[in-house]
């Protein structure tokens, strides 16, 4: 099959359980509801973009024969522009997995079990095969910026999640940045976040976008000029997989030759429907409700 974009990084299972409140050691907390789901951030990014007819292969970590693995395979497999072939599946690993505690401001506490230990595929040149972009998450390791390594040798566009350290290797080669206010903020207490974008687009000379849940997106584009996108205001039950659904939102307008406002629009009004549903990618909006959502989102100066 052709392929348009490369997913490498996370792939897994989520069990999402959404509860009043999180449990404290002196107050029990009772689940109103607890569900699976396709979980990691490459996963997620690649069934939004196979959601909408974007040829995509995904690889990453490896994973199980065990009940997650095949029940990620089977699900997985309802995208027929989904390319699975350089998934790696053992007989002797377990699937990584994550719980993830929703409470009811959509905001998500996660456990985390497999990812670090499973064993990681390496991206070769060969299976990117005319691939336009390679969608990497950083929640891994030095394969990780590997894989960026060969993306920048075969002329292939990097959109790399949470890359928010100056120091990184893989900042470098870094064409698209997406990241988050929070984690910018948790990881650099009292740091302005728009100053701390400005230098990371000085390192990567790229584009570097910081999303802020349901505040303003900031944008620097590759010649270093900043505009705003002001996302939609929707009700949101389950933040997980937003930044996925963001990311995938705007490789997909990228790849229609979209402007870069354009693009991120789009990206701004994927992540608005997403959190008005349960799983990171179980319920993959339509390009078409994403286009209308997109017409609320404002551009500014």
């Amino acid at each position: 099959m052709s392929l348009e974009v490369f997913c490498f990084g996370e792939l897994g299972i989520d069990n999402i359980i959404r509860l009043p409140h999180l449990p404290s050691p002196e107050r029990a907390a009772f689940p109103t509801a607890d569900s699976y789901h396709i979980g990691g951030a490459a996963a997620n990014t690649a069934v939004w973009l196979a959601g909408w007819g974007i040829d995509v292969a995904l690889s990453g970590n490896a994973i199980g024969c065990d009940e997650y693995g095949q029940k990620l395979v089977e699900w997985l497999g309802h995208y027929a522009s989904l390319d699975q072939r350089w998934i790696d599946t053992r007989e002797d690993i377990s699937t990584p997995f994550c719980r993830i505690m929703v409470t009811p401001d959509a905001e998500r506490t996660i456990l985390v079990y497999g990812y670090p230990q499973t064993p990681k595929t390496k991206l070769a040149p060969e299976m990117l095969n005319g691939a336009r972009h390679v969608a990497i998450d950083l929640y891994g390791g030095e394969e990780r910026v590997d894989a960026a390594r060969v993306a920048r040798a075969t002329n292939v566009q990097t959109a790399v999640g949470d890359v928010v350290w100056l120091d990184h290797p893989i900042l470098p080669l870094t064409d698209i940045a997406t990241n988050s206010a929070a984690f910018i903020r948790e990881n650099f207490p009292g740091v302005d976040v728009i100053e701390h974008a400005r230098r990371l687009q000085s390192i990567s000379n790229g584009i570097v976008i910081t999303t802020d849940g349901p505040h303003t997106v900031h944008v620097i584009d590759r010649d270093g000029q900043l505009f705003h996108v002001e996302p939609p205001e929707v009700e949101a039950v389950d933040a997980t997989g937003a930044g996925d659904a963001f990311r995938a939102g705007v490789i997909f307008g990228l790849l229609q030759d979209w402007s870069l406002s354009k693009s991120v629009c789009f990206g701004a009004a994927a992540g608005a429907l997403k959190v008005q549903r349960v799983g990171g990618a179980s319920e993959v909006a339509s390009r078409e409700e994403v286009e209308t959502m997109a017409q609320r989102v404002r551009v500014g100066s």
